[in-house]
């Protein structure tokens, strides 16, 4: 049980509102980085089909030639729960006694008190799922829903498949990002998808489907970076992450630093990029008395979440994480 009231300075007249810390939210999903996949109760297949050699010596009678593959990736959304019982009694310690109803059996937490404990938990968990969709890993040694690592063991994020999946095309000898280096780490993920899958960078799209994902602190580098550079454009002072070489650079909270990811990540179909979930309205919180009997009231909220992408030889990656970085 957890309602904290640490503030019991209240002796005259106060604010009828709370402050709320800022908290960063679903970074990855609200700035169109991958494709959102809802309605999954249990499973979902995305199936992935290639042709090879298509081409032969011409024949008057030709025999068949060349083989379609069809292989698929899965999505499997994980059950991840918000849950915490409290006391709307404590609050008599606080402004919102005020609030409070007249008698003792019908205290319940007031309508306006309710929709901040709602927003500030939602947003809370929502860091936390956004954190777990590039960090998560079922195979953390800490307990699940403890503190740090506890809170992403729900299910493997993106970066503990790719850093674990060799059809990834990763750097060589990654090092610690700086601003003296970011711009030839981005430069280095170009040089890759050019020697590796140029059909990438051939599409006359390409800037609108290729884009560099990379953390708060990452992103910071590449601005003073572009500052730095003699020949840079009045643009570079607009205060906007403007795009490295034509391609997006897209600023993700959930991303940690020293990692830069360039690939396709669009919020369609056609992206390389998937999150996987039960529902877009499990971002609902159930807040009500928990038995007829009891003083306590309890905050609920249900979700389920995975990632997967289409093509691993089209994921290019900069990290300095390892393998062994997901079971701390």
């Amino acid at each position: 049980m957890s309602l904290n009231i640490n503030d019991t300075t209240y002796s005259g007249t106060y604010a009828s509102y709370f402050w709320l810390p800022a908290t960063f939210g679903m970074d990855t999903i609200q700035k169109g980085g991958v494709y959102v996949k809802d309605g999954i109760k249990k499973k979902h297949t995305i199936d992935r089909m290639d042709f090879s050699t298509p081409l032969q010596e011409r024949a008057a009678t030709p025999t068949s030639s060349g083989d379609f593959t069809i292989t698929g990736r899965v999505l499997t959304p994980a059950d991840i729960m918000l849950y915490t019982e409290f006391n709307p009694r404590n609050y008599e310690e606080s402004f919102v006694a005020e609030q409070l109803s007249k008698t003792l059996l019908a205290r319940e937490v007031p309508v306006s008190v309710e929709s901040y404990m709602m927003q500030i938990a939602l947003n809370r968990a929502m860091e936390q799922v956004e954190a777990g969709l590039w960090m998560g890993s079922t195979s953390y040694t800490v307990p699940i829903g403890s503190a740090g690592n506890g809170q992403l063991k729900f299910f493997d994020g993106f970066l503990k498949k790719m850093v674990t999946d060799s059809a990834v095309q990763k750097v060589a000898s990654p090092a610690t990002l700086t601003s003296s280096n970011v711009l030839a780490a981005m430069d280095s993920l170009i040089t890759l998808t050019a020697a590796n899958k140029k059909a990438l960078l051939s599409r006359p799209t390409r800037f609108d489907r290729l884009k560099f994902f990379v953390s708060v602190n990452t992103e910071q580098l590449y601005q003073t970076a572009a500052l730095n550079l003699t020949f840079k454009g009045q643009q570079f002072n607009s205060g906007q992450a403007l795009p490295y070489k034509g391609y997006q650079v897209v600023t993700l909270a959930g991303l940690p630093d020293n990692t830069i990811l360039f690939c396709e990540g669009l919020a369609d179909t056609s992206s390389n990029l998937y999150v996987g979930m039960n529902s877009t309205e499990d971002n609902q919180l159930q807040l009500q008395r928990l038995q007829n009997n009891s003083e306590l009231f309890f905050l609920k909220g249900l979700m389920k979440y995975d990632v997967q992408y289409g093509f691993s030889e089209e994921v290019f990656l900069y990290t300095t994480l390892v393998a062994a970085d997901f079971d701390a």
